[in-house]
């Protein structure tokens, strides 16, 4: 697989390559990507849902829930077709 040549790709590479699940601190701790959910709604919109989004919850320091949410590819021919076409 040849390396991302833009965002979308990036994303992509992420689902096909990144262990999972993972959150948007993984690949902000990775590569500073910030706009991996911005790239990633793009994609869905475009193409259809590809990813199974998980929301999971903690305490934060002050006592209060928050919550993230991890991604999980759903169909990766998919997705490598999709990276392929970007």
């Amino acid at each position: 697989m040849k390396d991302p040549e833009n965002q979308k790709q990036l994303v992509l590479w992420y689902l096909i390559n990144w262990k999972t699940p993972f959150s948007l601190k993984d690949v902000i701790n990775d590569t500073m990507f910030f706009k991996f959910q911005t790239r990633l709604s793009d994609i869905e919109l475009e193409d259809g849902e590809i990813t199974k989004k998980t929301r999971k919850t903690f305490t934060n320091r002050f006592g209060r829930p928050s919550s993230y949410l991890v991604y999980e590819a759903k169909d990766l021919d998919l997705i490598k077709k999709l990276y392929n076409l970007y």
